[in-house]
């Protein structure tokens, strides 16, 4: 007889209970080339001043600027060219009384001088200079540590860093840092009608959807998956299958098999594994009342529902939080836009429900919900984002305003991106 959801745990209890299961990942030091997108451990201090010499800021003449200051348009003043410094060059001559270097944008600063003329204001002829502008000490140089200065700290920690975040750390000349590792996410489809993509698709049979959607959401949660594969529903083959994926990974995330029926064998595996906390068999939320959450050995394991929508979209509210706060990345808050129902839509009250839903530019911004149901390989894929609908509510009236979570940033959208000439 099949077993039915009389106890559903709300979405508030589960976080509570996951808040407790801490997998933070272990500190690691990787190099800049592949830092983009981690989390930086502790404050990155720089270890010299940028630049660490001083140069010029424009091509021209490194002169003592008092030596310029009756140079005029009409009365220019005739300085002897010693040399010149290119960009790059360790050595230069030195600026003495009425004499000067030419130097170009970054070169080493020759000793003795303190200013440099632009080469706009200048006219060179057989070994002189003839400057037509004055300059004041410091003008076109950049003073060593100008940029950074040495023991300033140049990035906070706890920082997703960004291109320009690891461009100043390169300035420093460090080539590594310390981050926080990716935290290890098996990942398994269940189901004795799956097949591996390539395999030849016969009756009654269909492609494992969910692995490939949950490695690349795991990805975009800044998770590392692992990927175990197909597995029956049997329940030998999943125990063995939990008891690899809980040895080499930090969180289990597999899909299908989770309703409470004969033919459903991971709740079953899962209690075979041993000293297991059950947090949840059956969510107050449409889609995801299926799922499973269960705690083995500090480990936690995510079993969602089969239906594709459904188990990417209980990812999105569930695991994607969960992956994130342990890594230290921030939460998915800027993935939102402010829209209003185009039409009126509809919910079963009683159960929180997060609905797909399809973004059009009218008047405003509107929101329709997405015509497909949670069994529909491309409503994920057709849609935009989603909606919240609180489990008091049979529905949104038209012309309410929504929050929009979305699943990708909203320039991405073709509907919403900007015309190019």
């Amino acid at each position: 007889m099949r077993e039915l959801f009389y106890s559903v745990t709300s979405l508030e209890e589960l976080f509570s209970k996951l808040d407790k299961i801490d997998v933070t990942p272990p500190v690691v030091e990787v190099g800049i080339w592949d830092a983009l997108g981690r989390v930086l451990v502790e404050d990155f201090k720089s270890p010299v001043d940028v630049p660490h010499f001083r140069r010029a800021a424009r091509d021209g003449y490194a002169v003592v600027a008092k030596d310029t200051f009756s140079a005029g348009e009409v009365n220019p003043v005739s300085l002897k060219v010693v040399g010149e410094v290119k960009a790059g060059d360790e050595q230069t001559p030195e600026v003495r009384d009425k004499t000067c270097v030419r130097v170009a944008t970054g070169a080493l600063i020759p000793e003795g001088a303190d200013a440099v003329v632009m080469v706009e204001y200048t006219v060179e002829r057989e070994g002189y200079v003839n400057v037509y502008k004055a300059v004041t000490p410091g003008e076109n140089i950049v003073e060593a540590g100008r940029d950074i200065r040495k023991g300033e700290v140049l990035i906070r920690g706890g920082r997703v860093l960004s291109p320009q975040d690891v461009g100043a750390i390169a300035a420093t000349g460090v080539g590594k840092v310390r981050v926080y590792g990716k935290l290890r996410v098996a990942v398994a489809s269940t189901g004795d009608e799956l097949i591996k993509l390539g395999d030849e698709l016969r009756l009654g049979k269909i492609y494992d959807v969910n692995s490939v959607t949950l490695v690349n959401a795991i990805r975009a949660s800044g998770g590392e998956p692992v990927y175990i594969g197909v597995l029956r529903d049997n329940k030998e083959m999943l125990v063995r299958a939990l008891r690899e994926a809980l040895a080499t990974c930090d969180v289990v995330v597999f899909s299908g098999g989770t309703s409470k029926g004969p033919g459903d064998a991971v709740p079953s595996a899962l209690r075979e594994l041993g000293p297991l906390d059950f947090m949840v068999h059956g969510l107050a939320m449409k889609p995801g009342k299926p799922t499973v959450v269960a705690s083995y050995r500090g480990k936690p394991v995510f079993m969602l529902p089969g239906y594709p929508t459904s188990a990417l979209l209980t990812y999105y509210v569930i695991v994607d939080p969960y992956i994130r706060k342990w890594s230290r990345l921030p939460p998915r808050e800027g993935m939102k836009v402010k829209a209003r129902a185009g039409v009126r839509i509809f919910s079963e009250e009683g159960r929180l429900e997060f609905k797909p839903v399809i973004l059009r530019k009218e008047d405003d911004l509107k929101v329709y919900p997405t015509p497909t149901g949670s069994e529909a390989i491309t409503t994920l894929s057709s849609s935009h984002g989603y909606i919240e609908i609180k489990a008091n509510r049979s529905f949104i009236e038209q012309g309410e305003e929504v929050t929009v979570r979305l699943f990708r940033p909203i320039w991405e959208i073709d509907d919403f991106r900007e015309e190019t000439p």
